[in-house]
């Protein structure tokens, strides 16, 4: 198991924690990321190498984010994001990280 395996399975794990504490009443958190379908996808996949805040200051229209996610595989060893969480992720980011950022953190 590569150290990126260990780190995806750690924030995976991590992951978790959110839902748990959801399910007592709780609202999930995802750091900076609005709180929206597909924010926990998205939390589990970009933490897992960088700051989520690194994503909340994108303002990219929905061919960068597919651009963006290539490069990041083919050059930066990013493990591909199987479907249906590619899917999730990208309709995520596109609806709440577009050009218009509606989202940008204060």
């Amino acid at each position: 198991m590569n150290l990126k395996s260990v780190a995806m399975a750690a924030v995976m794990a991590l992951a978790a924690l959110p839902v748990i504490a959801a399910e007592e009443g709780e609202e999930p958190e995802y750091g900076v990321l609005v709180d929206k379908p597909g924010a926990e996808e998205t939390y589990i996949y970009c933490a897992a190498c960088h700051s989520e805040r690194i994503v909340a200051q994108q303002g990219l229209t929905r061919e960068d984010w597919i651009e963006l996610l290539e490069w990041m595989v083919d050059e930066q060893e990013m493990e591909e994001i199987e479907e249906p969480d590619y899917t999730i992720v990208l309709d995520y980011l596109s609806k709440h990280y577009n050009t218009d950022r509606p989202n940008f953190p204060k």
